[in-house]
């Protein structure tokens, strides 16, 4: 952020009445710009995934994780002082859960108006939260990989529905991913977590869905990665998907190990 449009905001925000902290003459970071982006999209995220995801400077996952993750933790603290970020708990979870302010949207949209397709959540929903934070996981492992351009999460798929410009097939209104990957060549991934056991034939209905706008030349989805968070729900989805080749089961562990030293999420003290 350079000076002029720095003092162009915080004019901006003394008009709307918003408090503007002495901190907030910081200099905004590309990075900061795009923590505030993953907030909006995911709703919430932990200091583990925002390190992950944006402060990892490991040559090899199978290194130890810098003590405390200090880096990561300081710069968050900077955000959430400039009042770009807040914290949350959930009472299942010691450690604090970082979102989005209205503050921070402001600057987010003002940066990229694009990708600011709605408010931040305030808060955290408790309801969804396991099955959300593992959503989180996996996003930060696949786009890790660096063949992913663009992520579009299951909020504003819900908003907005998804139809692509390559295919006239559109996603139907009882499928929603948890999120669709666009990846470098232009192909469009869709991504599902199961995260609690259901019926046999739910999944099966799923799987039709998914077939039903992916056959043709362009297919609205080139693929479907789906995750189940158990070895039992997982070998269910391998029993519904069989041998299509457009569908790749996966367990959720396989991708915590593109994260974490040990392929298990460790305790980071708080």
């Amino acid at each position: 952020m350079d000076l002029e449009n720095e003092v162009a905001e915080l004019k901006e925000a003394k008009k709307r009445n918003f408090k503007v902290p002495r901190e907030m003459s910081f200099r905004l970071t590309e990075r900061d710009v795009l923590i505030l982006g993953f907030l909006l999209d995911q709703k919430f995220a932990s200091l583990e995934q925002l390190y992950f995801r944006f402060f990892d400077v490991r040559k090899d996952v199978k290194e130890l994780l810098p003590p405390g993750l200090h880096v990561t933790r300081q710069r968050l603290a900077l955000l959430r002082r400039a009042g770009l970020i807040s914290t949350a708990k959930v009472f299942t979870e010691a450690k604090s859960l970082y979102l989005l302010t209205g503050r921070g949207f402001e600057v987010f949209q003002s940066k990229k108006p694009d990708e600011a397709f709605a408010h931040p959540m305030r808060t955290v929903d408790f309801r969804n939260y396991e099955h959300d934070t593992k959503v989180n996981d996996c996003r930060i492992a696949i786009e890790r990989t660096g063949r992913v351009m663009r992520w579009i999460p299951d909020r504003q798929i819900r908003m907005e529905g998804f139809k692509s410009k390559y295919s006239w097939s559109r996603l139907p209104k009882e499928v929603v991913p948890d999120g669709i990957f666009i990846s470098k060549e232009g192909k469009r991934i869709a991504f599902e977590i199961e995260t609690s056991s259901r019926a046999k034939e739910r999944y099966k209905d799923k799987c039709r869905s998914y077939q039903g706008v992916m056959f043709g030349d362009d297919p609205l989805f080139s693929r479907v990665i789906w995750v189940g968070l158990t070895d039992r729900i997982q070998a269910t989805l391998k029993d519904v998907v069989q041998n299509r080749e457009r569908f790749s089961v996966e367990s959720y562990s396989h991708f915590l190990s593109k994260l974490w030293p040990t392929g298990v999420a460790e305790k980071i003290s708080q």
